[in-house]
């Protein structure tokens, strides 16, 4: 690049966009420079690409890091891009970008490999406002450099990271691996929500891989989206322990609809179809368009009916909107379905996007009846969200970025929550308020805001995403920066009595647990069942952290704890033994490397009150390990404390976990004589995937339990399994999926 800080003019800089310099103006000026004698003003833009722009005479090659920056002063509070753009229009990539406030000397800088569409052939710099924001004004620029190749590879730590949720805490909801855009749905007494499976890519085998982006020099780069192929599902009875329902294959050649290429930000509800209960997942292909899955179980397995996507360009759902995704739904208490979605920014329309829409969908959930509807949401961005309290419909979406602070009236905030009312859900809706402010003005790491409400009982929750382990990883050492990778939380949520919203704060603290965990569940407790752990302790080192994994690789046979290192842990909250106590636990596991398993009550530092040794194995081979409880009786935490030999120095994957089973004293009452349902009584099992209906979603569970026993069996492999626990009754199992 030449003459960046402008002391020689503007020799080598022309005005405009890459192909029409006509767009903008530019001069030298003396009066007001950040560094030396002179700086450039940038005036008459015509488009928020339109600045000043440099041809690099081919000196950029794609795939390749570099560091951009410049200093600007601007008369709009705007953002602005260091760009490098291809001439012949095949794309462009964006090196640096920061806010700028306005009459005020800022600094913009930042590094990225050069990615994109473009073949940067014949390149060009571009100084620009961001795309869409219709930042027009005029600026002054100084000291522009762009240096090549020079993002050396990361300095990879050790680390120090600690967990993102501490004990007590409930937010995130898990910490152990990623989950963005949340949609929560009530079922049966469970909540169950699903995330965009934030770095998780589907390998050609079906099996997954739980990794970051990483750039051409193997450094961890910002989350693309581009590889997301699946959908996490997560589920819990009591709001703080939960199991992990394992990833839906949604798109590509391994997932259910093999015509997608994305799946992101899902929204699911359910209905009754001639008398059978079934479930329907929407889905965004990337900003293309919404699908939809259906299935007889709130967790699969999942089935492409429809075949193509349910909304798509060129129709006049589509008509309007920029964006086609982040789809929410609703069925009404006459069961009727509606599905809302769109976002986007259209040029000169950052007050009103009118990007916004809301369609009815058909009796088979998969059809839509009659013409979508313009929701004219104010500064809206993305996010759509929808809620029925009452009598009265709460349609919520996310502000976005560019829009005037003052709209209509109403003061409005950038990247926060909002939400408008109506009395019919097709609208028209009011403007209320703001209910959400930014994830930046908690945690301190900004992003995009995502939510959804759903209700338990009588309470309201907000569930949203935020970066909180990659920030807890950075603070630690153990990623440089946070770089878009996100995880869910839920909050309460509290409604005024003039049916307004009250402020909804983001915290780590979260929620209280709602009811107690039965140890003694049909099915018993699944290792994939976690209040707190460990957490990943090294964004650098695979093999760190504890993950849940499927046991197959078309996950048809639920989900394993893996990847289980000497040290690690992870834990239940409030499992309720009963007056009499337990007197054994059996874990079903598989010996890798071999190993012990710590049961401590209250604390990961307690004298544990069982030791359950694990044999080394090839790590295929399941088997049931049990160890006698003493005095393990009423309500407390559990932590499982995973430990190798202490001289193996390679710190190996000691084994694989299915489950726990505690066995209760013989004479041990029920510890919930008035069962709910969705929290292990009355055939549920926390080990697994039942629903509580026929045995439709893939779990094992026993055929027939002997009433006397007390014993809870989890989590076995194979067709026919008996076993004897401590010579006190037998459980005979039964493979549930054909």
């Amino acid at each position: 690049m030449e003459n960046g800080d402008f002391e020689s003019g503007t020799t080598a800089w022309k005005p405009g966009t890459v192909w029409d310099s006509s767009k903008a103006q530019i001069a030298a000026v003396g009066d007001d420079v950040h560094g030396g004698k002179t700086a450039l003003k940038v005036s008459g833009r015509a488009s928020t690409d339109a600045g000043v722009v440099q041809s690099l005479n081919g000196k950029v090659a794609k795939g390749e890091n570099y560091t951009g920056s410049m200093w600007v002063k601007s008369t709009e509070d705007a953002v602005f891009n260091i760009t490098i753009c291809s001439g012949n229009g095949s794309g462009c990539g964006q090196i640096a970008t920061a806010a700028v406030k306005s009459g005020a000397w800022s600094e913009v800088t930042g590094s990225a490999e050069l990615s994109g569409n473009g073949d940067y052939e014949s390149p060009y710099l571009v100084v620009e406002t961001s795309w869409n924001s219709g930042k027009t004004g005029d600026f002054l620029v100084d000291d522009v450099m762009l240096n090549g190749s020079a993002s050396e590879p990361i300095v990879r730590p050790e680390g120090t990271a600690k967990a993102a949720k501490q004990i007590g805490e409930s937010n995130p909801i898990i910490d152990y691996w990623y989950g963005a855009d949340p949609w929560a749905m009530e079922y049966d007494g469970r909540v169950y929500v699903y995330t965009t499976g934030d770095a998780t890519s589907v390998n050609a085998d079906g099996s997954l891989t739980y990794d970051y982006e990483y750039d051409s020099k193997g450094n961890i780069k910002d989350n693309s989206f581009s590889s997301v192929k699946t959908i996490n599902v997560l589920s819990t009875a009591d709001m703080v322990n939960w199991r992990n329902e394992g990833y839906i294959r949604v798109a590509g050649e391994q997932g259910v609809a093999k015509w997608a290429s994305h799946s992101w930000a899902p929204a699911v509800t359910h209905k009754t179809i001639d008398g059978k209960e079934k479930f329907f997942l929407y889905f965004a292909n990337g900003g293309s368009g919404i699908g939809v899955l259906t299935s007889d179980s709130p967790v699969g397995p999942w089935h492409d009916e429809r075949g193509e996507l349910l909304i798509k360009g060129g129709t006049q759902a589509a008509q309007g909107v920029v964006w086609l995704f982040d789809p929410a739904v609703f069925t009404d208490d006459d069961g009727t379905g509606y599905l809302y979605y769109g976002g986007g920014v259209p040029e000169g329309q950052r007050e009103h996007p009118n990007t916004a829409r809301v369609i009815q969908l058909g009796d088979d959930m998969i059809s839509t009846v009659g013409d979508a509807k313009p929701i004219d949401a104010p500064a809206m961005f993305e996010d759509s969200g929808i809620a029925k309290i009452g009598d009265t419909y709460y349609y919520s979406y996310c502000t976005n970025f560019s829009h005037d602070k003052v709209i209509d009236g109403h003061t409005i905030g950038y990247g926060n929550i909002a939400y408008m009312t109506s009395k019919n859900p097709m609208g028209p809706f009011t403007y209320q308020g703001e209910i959400m402010q930014n994830p930046s003005k908690y945690f301190d790491v900004g992003g995009n805001n995502h939510h959804a409400m759903v209700r338990l009982g009588d309470s309201w929750y907000m569930v949203y995403h935020a970066q909180t382990v990659a920030k807890e990883l950075t603070q630690g050492g153990n990623l440089d920066k946070a770089r878009g990778y996100r995880n869910t939380h839920v909050d309460p949520i509290t409604i005024n009595e003039d049916g307004s919203i009250a402020d909804i704060p983001m915290t780590k603290k979260g929620l209280d647990q709602v009811r107690k965990l039965d140890a003694y569940p049909d099915g018993g407790i699944s290792a994939s069942t976690i209040a707190w752990d460990s957490g990943i302790q090294d964004a650098y080192d695979k093999s760190s952290g504890v993950r849940v994994v499927d046991l197959t690789a078309d996950n048809s046979e639920g989900q394993k704890l893996s990847n289980i290192n000497d040290g690690e842990w992870t834990s239940l909250s409030q499992v309720d033994f009963g007056e009499q106590g337990a007197k054994s636990i059996t874990v079903h596991a598989a010996g890798k490397a071999g190993g012990r398993i710590e049961v401590r009550l209250d604390g990961t530092d307690t004298e544990p009150v069982a030791v359950v040794d694990i044999p080394a194995g090839d790590g295929g081979v399941y088997n049931d390990y049990t160890a006698e409880l003493s005095g393990v009786n009423g309500v407390h935490n559990v932590f499982f404390t995973f430990r190798g030999a202490q001289d193996d120095d390679s710190n190996p994957e000691l084994f694989d976990i299915t489950g726990y089973v505690f066995t209760a004293n013989a004479t041990n009452p029920d510890p919930d004589p008035d069962p709910t349902p969705g929290d292990g009584d009355q055939g549920k099992d926390d080990a697994g995937k039942d629903d509580g209906k026929d045995d439709q979603d893939g779990d094992q569970q026993p055929s027939h339990r002997l009433p006397s026993t007390g014993t809870a069996v989890l989590g076995l492999s194979g067709a026919v399994v008996a076993l004897a626990v401590a010579g006190v009754g037998l459980t005979v199992w039964r493979k549930r999926r054909a």
